[in-house]
């Protein structure tokens, strides 16, 4: 299995796990405010992935000290402007207008990497935007209100975090990166509870269960796979890649939660499987494929 292979491979692994938060995290709101969950998720995987991984210090310098905080803040934008907005939107809307991010990765690698995406990329993402606005039932009739507009904040801050992550995941350690990124997480949710919510916490066997699975599963071994292989792939491959995350959230909501699927929400989920399968062959036709 050759470099990129190995790295859509893994990525895709991570967009199941991830898939499966959705349903810790709304077990775990039951018990627990949500900056606060943010708050103890992070601090929580940055202990756990120090424990697995340990860290040497002699590989920390100013450079990545800069990168690991400034992707530690694009992630903290991405999750907790999302959780925030999600007080003043609803859910569809709110998971439609996240996507954006996925549209807004190609702007942003022209404009930081100045690479240009590929016609298959593009073609790919429009799929898969289609088909998520399928899955969520759209936006609907109505003006954008102040949680859209965090909503939409939070989508492009999670694009500018992939490019980024691409461009300075290459040349540093990726475990060392990983925890910076944890901890700046962590400790920015913590600070911003007094701001944006009246923190609550019940303690439940649930509650620590879906705070183990979101912060070992779900954000330890997430990022740290996001920093080993993500730069294997172009940011809108990867983005493409990710889109497989809210088909998996179905699927594991339908069998666990025993949620119900319409038929215009798998039709949704097909035609974001058929934009990675489309991005995927005709960068393969074209011999585009990025190679070792």
């Amino acid at each position: 299995m050759n470099k990129p292979r190995k790295a859509e491979f893994f990525l895709i692994l991570v967009t199941i796990v991830w898939g499966g938060t959705f349903i810790s995290i709304k077990v775990a709101l039951e018990y627990v405010s949500p900056l606060l969950l943010m708050g103890l998720r992070f601090f929580s995987a940055f202990v756990f992935f120090l424990i697995i991984n340990p860290v040497k210090i002699s590989s920390l310098h100013k450079g990545m000290f800069i990168k690991g905080s400034c992707l530690g803040v694009l992630m903290f934008l991405g999750y907790g402007l999302q959780t925030v907005g999600l007080q003043y939107t609803t859910a569809s809307r709110s998971g439609f207008i996240t996507y954006f991010y996925a549209l807004l990765v190609p702007v942003f690698q022209f404009l930081i990497l100045k690479k240009k995406p590929l016609w298959a990329n593009l073609g790919g993402l429009a799929l898969a935007f289609l088909g998520l606005t399928l899955i969520t039932g759209g936006l609907g009739k109505g003006s954008m209100n102040s949680g859209d507009m965090l909503t939409l904040i939070s989508a492009g801050s999670y694009s500018i975090y992939i490019v980024c992550l691409n461009l300075w995941s290459t040349d540093e350690n990726p475990a060392t990166l990983t925890a910076l990124q944890l901890l700046v997480t962590a400790v920015l949710a913590f600070v911003f509870i007094p701001v944006f919510e009246t923190p609550f916490l019940i303690s439940h066997p649930l509650l620590w269960f879906n705070l183990l699975y979101l912060s070992l599963l779900g954000s330890v071994v997430a990022v740290y796979v996001m920093t080993r292989f993500q730069n294997s792939l172009t940011p809108t491959r990867a983005a493409i890649l990710y889109s497989l995350e809210p088909v998996f959230s179905v699927i594991l909501a339908v069998l666990i939660l025993q949620e119900l699927f319409s038929s215009l929400q798998v039709i949704g989920a097909v035609l974001i499987i058929s934009g990675v399968l489309f991005s995927e062959i005709m960068a393969i036709h074209k011999g585009v494929r990025q190679e070792t």
